[in-house]
């Protein structure tokens, strides 16, 4: 799934070519077919297929942003006195927004295409595995609003004082976009790596000093991403059809049997919180609790 770096690489990518446009058509391929297609739209769409249309068109784009894993573009819509729109794209596991030269669909699963008034110039949103969304309404969706700090504005006081109040494994919270968002598991094993801290740690139970690691490693490994235009492990790539490198740096992600670079030891996979964990059992030691004292002979513990 596309996490924080990749889908920032894509708003960057559509900023250039979209942003001052007007969307002069929307159409659906998949709608007028008979069974699946209108099916598959009604799940990728949030409310009517047809005021998502007529809305739509005419609207000129203002501004796009990330928001954690979406992609929120606000539009100013037809004529005097309509307001503005704003369009959450989330892109699932497989969801891609790519500029095309032509209208007609490229590839199997293309569900919307936006034309443009640029000439030779259209937006595809396609969507394998149709897990993405697309959500228009007045103002933002109140859906975001539930989402955590971005762990790129975060300060560290309030890390560590969220991680503090939480008892989860670390590698859970991390995943939970409620404690902060945009992060998945790619990146949260990354991070873990970078700060040597074992991703079934308890938050709570994180020295500030352990706290103030992880948060930088995150902030590292998450800049360094966006660098490298993400990671493309599977069918990630930006709008305009460029692929991620920091695949080729990973350090435990997917490298499950693999030495690690650092010392050595074979990379280890567990799950947590349903997902498959990566990590090295030497550079990220679990921690233990305190052993309880050992009695003399004779004497009782206390």
């Amino acid at each position: 799934m596309p996490e924080l770096p990749e889908v920032e690489n894509v708003v960057r990518s559509l900023r250039p070519g979209l942003v001052g446009r007007q969307i002069t058509e929307v159409e659906l391929p998949t709608y007028g077919q008979n069974g699946p297609g209108r099916t598959v739209l009604r799940r990728l769409l949030v409310g009517s297929t047809n005021a998502f249309r007529k809305r739509l068109c005419g609207g000129r784009v203002v501004s796009i942003r990330r928001h954690g894993k979406n992609i929120l573009i606000t539009l100013q819509a037809q004529g005097a006195g309509h307001g503005s729109l704003c369009l959450l794209v989330h892109l699932g596991m497989t969801g891609r927004l790519r500029f095309e030269s032509m209208p007609e669909p490229l590839r199997p699963h293309t569900h919307v295409i936006f034309t443009l008034d640029a000439p030779g110039r259209w937006l595809h949103f396609s969507d394998p595995r149709r897990f993405g969304k697309l959500h228009l309404s007045k103002d933002e969706p109140a859906e975001i609003q539930l989402l955590g700090p971005d762990p790129l504005e975060i300060s560290l006081e309030e890390f560590c004082a969220r991680l503090r109040r939480r008892r989860a494994r670390v590698k859970a919270l991390l995943l939970d976009q409620r404690f902060v968002r945009g992060l998945g598991n790619i990146y949260a094993d990354e991070s873990l790596f970078r700060a040597s801290i074992h991703p079934a740690a308890i938050g709570s139970r994180l020295r500030r000093e352990r706290g103030a690691r992880l948060w930088d490693a995150i902030r590292a490994t998450l800049r360094q991403a966006i660098e490298l235009g993400g990671s493309s492990i599977s069918s990630y790539m930006d709008a305009e059809g460029r692929a991620g490198w920091f695949q080729q740096v990973h350090q435990v992600y997917g490298r499950t049997g693999e030495e690690c670079f650092e010392c050595g030891s074979l990379i280890r996979r567990i799950v947590i919180a349903g997902r498959s964990t990566h990590f090295c059992p030497a550079c990220q030691r679990q921690q233990r609790g305190r052993t309880a004292k050992k009695t003399k002979p004779g004497e009782r513990s206390r």
